[in-house]
């Protein structure tokens, strides 16, 4: 026979077996459906042994800094504390408020509270085991329109009574609600912190500059008291005052980075920009100096050298006076901060205890029965055809029968030979060499 009459003869017999396994699950119709049936039963009196779950969920939006000021509102309103840009990827608060929320020191805040301890005293009676659970059953997602919601699950014991279930069901708002006032409480401690760093830096930076400004006005008065001279040219004058005030922006500006690049990341967004503001600060501050500011200002190196130094020193007296002057002023601003319950975030939709179970689903559970039982059914029928098969053709499977014969039989087991041994070169085996 060559090879392509094999290959079609053994085409037809595997179509042939298909469409007899086919023909058989047809005849065999009631048993796969009571398979089928008797699975999604079976699953679904399973679902009735689970323990029932409950999920209760609070929504919180980041608070919104209005009104505070100072060098604090720019760090709350910064990417440390990206506010609700509007923008579609995830907000790097809502990320914090979601690392904060999730971390072991919130479980053990909340698990302080005496309510909660009793109704989790009868799982476990350790405050370890308490914090286990209740870091496993929650569950927070920053959500791409600028909230984070907080979702909390409490599990009843198997086979709960109604007021078993009517506990879980209220225990679940309330862990939820209180993980919301832990982390609402953390985070108005941080910013409680940060403002008074921020206060205590504002403050130290003030006084310094108070000394320097007494230090320059005796220079100053120095020089005019040496060189007679009280004043300078209305043109030199105007160069000096638009110098003094973009100097002391610059200053600001250098402030304002010290005190944010200790909260937030060097590639920040808010950072970027002040490191931008401040070097177009600086390039116009050069053109001062250097000139190019404009047809009618005199660019300070062409003045004459007594006029220059005096310009200098005015500029120094101008530019600390203003800087002190705006140091006074976050100060005071900063002081009232730090004092003031600084809002960390807004209850959106506080959590309510839910009516219906997150689990288990035992529709999923039917079908899911439904669908193994039905597997098991046509499983049952291959396993018939093919136990039919060994017992019509053991010649057939003789590997799977001499098996089976020796596990039953040990040594006296009866081996059936193949039905067409060959030699190695495709020739028949004569039945002297096989008995050989």
């Amino acid at each position: 026979m060559s090879r392509g009459e094999s290959g079609v003869k053994m085409n037809r017999s595997k179509t042939s077996s298909q469409g007899d396994f086919w023909s058989a699950a047809a005849r065999n119709w009631k048993l796969i459906t009571g398979a089928g049936i008797g699975g999604a039963i079976l699953f679904l009196l399973f679902s009735y042994t689970r323990p029932i779950v409950f999920e209760a969920t609070s929504t919180v939006l980041p608070a919104e800094h209005q009104g505070v000021g100072g060098m604090l509102a720019m760090l709350a309103s910064s990417s440390a504390l990206d506010l609700l840009k509007g923008e579609t990827g995830s907000s790097p608060t809502l990320e914090l408020f979601k690392t904060i929320v999730e971390s072991r020191s919130i479980a053990e805040d909340v698990a302080q509270d005496s309510v909660i301890r009793t109704y989790l005293h009868r799982r476990d009676t350790s405050f370890k085991g308490m914090t286990e659970l209740l870091q496993g059953s929650i569950a927070s997602e920053a959500l791409r329109t600028g909230m984070l919601t907080v979702n909390v699950k409490m599990a009843t014991p198997r086979f709960p009574s109604q007021q078993q279930l009517d506990s879980a069901r209220r225990m679940s708002a309330y862990v939820a609600n209180k993980f919301v006032a832990a982390l609402d409480r953390f985070n108005r401690d941080r910013l409680m912190t940060t403002a008074r760093n921020t206060r205590i830096f504002v403050e130290h930076e003030y006084q310094g500059k108070l000394v320097d400004l007494d230090s320059a006005y005796g220079r100053l008065q120095h020089f005019q008291e040496e060189h007679q001279a009280i004043a300078l040219p209305e043109q030199l004058t105007a160069t000096v005052t638009a110098a003094a005030k973009l100097t002391s922006q610059i200053e600001q500006l250098e402030m304002q980075l010290r005190v944010e690049e200790r909260e937030l990341n060097p590639n920040s967004s808010r950072m970027q920009a002040l490191q931008t503001e401040l070097d177009a600060a600086k390039q116009e501050l050069e053109k001062y100096d250097n000139g190019g500011a404009g047809e009618y200002v005199l660019a300070l190196k062409n003045a004459p050298a007594l006029s220059r130094e005096l310009a200098g020193y005015l500029r120094e007296v101008k530019v600390l006076e203003q800087v002190c002057g705006y140091l006074r002023q976050e100060l005071e601003q900063e002081r009232i901060s730090e004092q003031r319950d600084l809002p960390s975030l807004q209850v959106l939709d506080p959590a309510q205890p839910p009516i219906v179970r997150s689990s288990p689903n035992r529709s999923l559970y039917s079908i899911l029965g439904l669908l193994i039982g039905l597997l098991g059914g046509f499983g049952l029928i291959l396993a018939q055809r093919f136990y039919s098969d060994v017992q019509a053709r053991p010649d057939a499977h003789y590997r799977l029968v001499n098996v089976l014969r020796s596990v039953r039989r040990g040594a006296k087991a009866e081996l059936i030979l193949p039905m067409n041994p060959q030699t190695t070169d495709g020739s028949p085996v004569s039945k002297a060499n096989i008995t050989a």
